[in-house]
């Protein structure tokens, strides 16, 4: 027998099946489906659905802690997910999720200080729980303790560069912690970490706090009742400005001197200051107006220590004692002496000297008085040449005046910086 024989039988068999007693076959067909129907509809059967990840939870754990009792360990350790069976109709089959069943712990039955070993109870809002796995948990309780502990402050970063921070103030100095005795017993104290990191702006929230130990170590919130400890930080975050004291500005009588005294110079010190405050307090800010310093009649500099504050809405940050000094004197006047030889002085015996320049222009500046008394014979130049033997040397022009006074209260300069001097025995 050939293929292609097999193939006509195989054919024939097909067809004469769906063609022989059709009516027949039709109605079997149909009554299959009105069967099926009916025991989807009114018989609805049930199956077995396997939930995975289902969480559980402690009941009546408000009431363990009223009898003064607490389950130790972190809840993510000790409440791990369970895997639920669950018989269910098959209308509610595909539905049916983990969110569809509650499964606990009670601890009712927990009535002191020890190591239980309790069952997990499961319920589905639709269908039945067949199997819970694992069926129980250990749990260890201990006794409910309750403690202040102390809150430190740390920072972490630094604050951008121009920016202060206050004194940080905290809505309280203390948390109360409730758990386990054992584990409340190892805490030494709470540690509030403010980040200071490309901060700008204050501070007007909640930090969360974490526990130390008498070595430093941290300690798991997770431990304890209030599992997010946190304490509200209030803290201004500033810009710094540094602001000149505009003590020109408070010198008053400077026209009401001696005939021919003047006011030369004013100096603050510091000469600046720092200050911080809000953006709109900051605006505008140019200078720290101080108090003035009348100098009417004075015929000598002034000196006088003064306390400053701060611009409106701002916080000063140094030190606010100064001083300004108002320096006060003689009308100043010049005088240029052209030609003025340049001398040696100090030559040794047997020795010459030979100049590279014979001569020099002398300027002299002094209070007015003094210079009407200077003539040009009481200017002359010179060079030092103690102690000098023989050779080439740079050396510094030097100016000699009539008298004392003139050498101490007035100030030359020459024009010649430097004169090339040679030596022969």
């Amino acid at each position: 027998m050939t293929k292609n024989d097999i193939g006509t039988i195989i054919l024939n068999w097909l067809k004469g099946f769906f063609t022989k007693n059709l009516a027949l076959k039709i109605v079997s067909l149909l009554f299959a489906m009105l069967i099926w129907g009916y025991v989807m509809v009114e018989v609805n059967p049930k199956r077995v659905k396997t939930i995975t990840d289902v969480p559980i939870s402690f009941s009546g754990e408000s009431s363990l802690h009223d009898r003064g009792l607490a389950v130790r360990g972190d809840r993510d350790d000790i409440l791990r997910n369970v895997t639920v069976r669950v018989k269910v109709q098959l209308t509610d089959y595909t539905g049916l999720d983990a969110s569809d069943i509650s499964a606990s712990v009670s601890l009712r039955p927990v009535n002191k200080a020890d190591t239980y070993k309790l069952k997990i109870d499961a319920t589905s809002s639709l269908g039945t729980v067949e199997n819970v796995s694992p069926s129980e948990i250990t749990i260890e309780v201990d006794e409910l303790a309750t403690m202040l502990v102390p809150i430190d402050v740390e920072y972490s970063g630094e604050l951008p560069e121009g920016y202060w921070k206050s004194e940080p103030t905290l809505a309280s100095q203390s948390i109360k912690v409730s758990g386990p005795r054992d584990d409340v017993s190892t805490i030494s104290k709470a540690i509030c970490t403010i980040n200071l990191e490309d901060r700008t702006t204050s501070y007007n929230e909640a930090i969360l706090l974490k526990y130390v130990d008498k070595n430093g170590d941290e300690i798991d919130t997770a431990l304890f009742l209030d599992t997010l400890p946190s304490v509200v930080v209030k803290m201004d975050v500033l810009r710094i400005v540094e602001l000149p004291i505009n003590a020109a500005e408070a010198v008053l009588g400077a026209d009401a001197l001696p005939a021919n005294y003047e006011v030369y110079d004013v100096v603050a010190t510091p000469p600046t200051v720092r200050v911080v405050g809000s953006e709109s307090a900051l605006s505008g800010l140019t200078g720290i107006q101080i108090e003035n310093i009348d100098v009417s009649g004075s015929s000598s500099s002034v000196q006088q220590n003064i306390e400053i504050t701060a611009p409106e809405g701002t916080t000063l940050l140094d030190d606010p004692n100064i001083t300004v000094y108002v320096g006060i004197r003689e009308k100043q006047d010049s005088v240029q002496f052209k030609g003025v030889p340049v001398e040696t002085k100090g030559l040794a015996k047997k020795l010459t000297a030979e100049l590279s320049a014979a001569e020099c222009d002398v300027n002299i500046t002094g209070r007015t008085s003094l210079m009407k008394l200077l003539q040009r014979k009481d200017v002359s130049v010179y060079v030092d040449l103690t102690g000098l033997a023989a050779g080439t040397y740079k050396i510094t022009p030097m100016v000699s005046l009539a008298s004392k006074e003139m050498q101490t209260d007035l100030r030359w300069t020459v024009s010649l910086p430097e004169v090339t001097v040679t030596i022969k025995e």
